[in-house]
């Protein structure tokens, strides 16, 4: 829960904290950092004090990677249990899993907390539509949906929230208070994996100097890490070999999230282009966050939702074949003001998608 250490889920689990907030007493477990993030009204709790705060829960949500062992308390202890899960794809691939001994070993850790929550949770959010169907068919899987689930409700609404990606009121805030504070034209705005294509945004960079396009281009969250390392090894040796150090910058310092805002605010737009893969067709991108909240163009690939998302709702620039070149061209038709800006989206307060499952929450714990 740092301002410098939090990333893209961690910063949905804290905006969907902050709207819970306003109907429900919240406790967040997690480690203590002398620069905790704006939890609104909700406490923190460290993990040494997680089994006394979960016994006294009356409701346990867990977010992504869920910890085992507290949801063996959280059964324990005979708690209502929420869970926002999504199959461990993108683990996989991770180096950190791939350099183990046993691959497929290490990724039990993750599978096995996952199945244990699709088997005890009372109720799942989910990203989106796409992910709400892959969910309602695992838990069929596994025998979660039953016939008198069905007779109460078609839509299996007592079940499954759909909380679409937004922002809360709070971060609104936060972002209205910003100061913009230009670092570049360009923002690469999430995280350097391997299941994206980081280069290419290097690679029409340099198509754009070649042109003659005055631009610049940054990476916000380069701070490597074991996963990400290798990756923004080659991002960093691409801008150095294309001599591109004066326009394409990487962040490779700790980003404080007030100052991430004043940065994504004076972008002209942002860029996310992955690959295609089973991550990409089942996962909603965290970081289209950014343009909603701050209504600034996003260009991306079409591997799956997000890119739907960016289609269907006027977002952006859709690369229908991503290249240097196609993406090139999408940053200067962005420069030469031929990209509309889709303007903020308030339909994607938290506040508005969570006040279902916060009447779920209401009525599961009326009843006992």
């Amino acid at each position: 829960m740092s301002e410098t250490a939090i990333a893209g889920a961690g910063q949905r689990l804290v905006e969907i904290t902050q709207a819970l907030g306003d109907r429900h007493a919240v406790r967040v477990i997690a480690r203590p950092a002398p620069d905790i993030v704006d939890l609104g009204a909700a406490d923190l709790v460290p993990p040494s004090a997680a089994e006394p705060a979960i016994a006294a829960a009356d409701a346990v949500l867990f977010f992504d990677t869920p910890d085992r062992e507290r949801i063996e308390l959280a059964v324990a202890h005979r708690k209502v249990i929420v869970g926002e899960c999504r199959a461990p794809l993108e683990h996989m691939g991770y180096p950190s899993v791939l350099a183990c001994p046993d691959p497929t070993g290490e990724h039990q850790r993750f599978l096995g907390a996952y199945r244990r929550l699709l088997q005890v949770a009372h109720h799942f959010l989910c990203r989106s539509q796409v992910e709400r169907a892959a969910l309602l068919s695992t838990l069929c899987a596994f025998g979660r949906i039953t016939p008198p689930d069905m007779v109460r409700s078609w839509t299996l609404d007592h079940l499954v929230t759909t909380v679409p990606v937004g922002f809360s009121r709070r971060g609104l805030a936060a972002a209205d208070a910003a100061v913009p504070r230009h670092l570049a034209d360009f923002l690469w705005t999430g995280g350097i994996w391997a299941f994206f294509q980081p280069l290419m945004l290097v690679e029409a960079m340099a198509v754009l100097r070649d042109r003659g396009v005055d631009a610049t281009a940054a990476y916000l969250h380069a701070a490597p890490t074991e996963d990400t390392r290798a990756t923004i090894d080659s991002v960093a040796k691409a801008i150095a070999d294309a001599a591109l150090a004066d326009r394409v910058y990487l962040r490779t310092e700790a980003l404080p999230l007030s100052e991430r805002d004043q940065y994504v605010k004076a972008a002209q737009a942002y860029v996310c282009v992955a690959k295609p893969g089973v991550e990409n067709e089942t996962g909603t991108r965290l970081r289209l966050r950014d343009t909603w909240l701050h209504g600034i163009p996003t260009v991306i690939d079409p591997y799956g939702i997000s890119g739907d998302l960016v289609a269907s709702e006027g977002l952006g620039v859709v690369l229908r074949d991503p290249s240097p070149e196609s993406l090139a061209d999408a940053l200067q038709a962005v420069k030469t003001g031929a990209v509309a800006a889709p303007g903020r989206r308030l339909e994607r307060l938290y506040e508005t998608s969570t006040a279902a499952f916060a009447d779920w929450l209401d009525e599961e714990l009326r009843r006992g």
